[in-house]
């Protein structure tokens, strides 16, 4: 009976937005293996860095780094900006000038599978996500949301965020303190399966990023539902990857998300993240990769799987750098996304989970 609304629902939409897909409709529960599934740009102008921007080596108040996204996710679409003020704290005394946030203003919309330049905005995702300054974003205390809207026989609904996204507390830079303290160093243990053998991994200096009781909304369309997720996203200092150790929970499915992003330098300016991300790993079959016998570290944790369900692809980013700024002041990011064996209902969790976590994941 669920998969019948569901379908129904999604169907609806799509005909109200004057976008008919009759049967080439796609299920937010159907396994796809595709490329590409998840394309398009990111342009972030760090604004925040500018020398214009700063006084005392501090961004002056009222200045946010803007995210401009152009993303399409399967056959729904991302289209807007994410505009993110950082701490801003008075020079002496440490004193909160300036508390970090991000404001979403993102329409989002659907698009005709046997037809693409059929699409249809059908709503937005807007609404600001404070951080606290023990890096704890409240979700549930924010008014983050999706709004989707009535179009013909297709019922509009609102689906609020919710729970938490702990990162690393904000730290005060005054000349009452020594700016060369830093945090202790953490550690992480992550595991993953390589065919039948399971494999550890202790990662010496990481920065997480901690899902608690994380609720996506719903949308961009009906279909795909709310989903609570729960654990870690995990940044190597000394790799610069990233390995995800997340569950997801909706409806009365259970995923998990493991495997890594490794990051790869093209020139001084450029570079992408190769996408090993599994879902589900000890569910999957056992494969080739099986073989190897040496302690590989790292790089089993971005070894291929033919025989596992994988989000795959690359994220690249082309970045600008101005004079007298260590980080860039500009970054043009491209998304060539597939889905191996991945529904599209798990595609829209790894993705709006990124959207989340925009300073963190592209370069605070």
């Amino acid at each position: 009976m669920q998969s019948t609304t569901l379908k129904r629902n999604v169907l609806a939409l799509a005909v109200g937005a004057g976008l008919l897909v009759s049967g080439q409709t796609v299920l937010a529960e159907q396994k796809l293996s595709e490329s590409g599934y998840i394309t398009g740009s990111l342009v972030i102008d760090w604004d925040s860095r500018l020398p214009r921007n700063r006084e005392h080596d501090s961004a002056k108040p009222g200045v946010a780094d803007v995210f401009d996204m152009d993303v399409s996710v399967g056959n729904t679409f991302y289209r807007g900006k994410i505009q993110c003020l950082p701490y801003v704290f008075s020079r002496h005394l440490g004193r909160v000038l300036q508390e970090g946030a991000c404001r979403y203003d993102v329409d989002l919309g659907v698009i005709n599978p046997a037809d693409r330049s059929q699409q249809r905005v059908v709503g937005k995702l807007v609404g600001t996500a404070t951080k606290d300054r023990n890096g704890r974003i409240d979700l549930t205390a924010s008014n983050l949301r999706v709004e989707v809207q009535t179009i013909g026989r297709a019922t509009g609904f609102t689906s609020e965020f919710g729970g938490s996204v702990q990162s690393t507390p904000v730290k005060a830079r005054t000349t009452l303190t020594d700016l060369m303290d830093t945090a202790a160093k953490q550690t992480a243990t992550l595991t993953r399966m390589v065919g039948e053998r399971e494999v550890t991994m202790t990662l010496g200096d990481v920065d997480p990023v901690t899902f608690q009781r994380t609720k996506l909304a719903a949308g961009p369309s009906s279909n795909y539902v709310e989903a609570v997720v729960d654990g870690q996203f995990i940044y190597s200092y000394e790799t610069d990857n990233w390995f995800p150790s997340l569950t997801a929970t909706y409806a009365d499915t259970k995923d998990r998300f493991t495997g890594g992003l490794k990051w790869v330098d093209i020139s001084d300016t450029s570079g992408r993240y190769e996408l090993n991300v599994l879902v589900n790993e000890d569910q999957g079959a056992s494969d080739e990769s099986a073989a190897f016998e040496d302690d590989m570290g790292e790089e089993a944790f971005f070894m291929p799987s033919p025989a596992r369900d994988t989000i795959n692809g690359t994220i690249t980013f082309q970045d600008t750098y101005v004079s007298g700024v260590e980080a860039p002041t500009r970054s043009e990011v491209k998304y060539d996304v597939g889905l191996q064996g991945v529904t599209a209902q798990q595609a829209q969790i790894f993705w709006k989970a990124l959207l989340l976590i925009p300073n963190q994941f592209y370069g605070e």
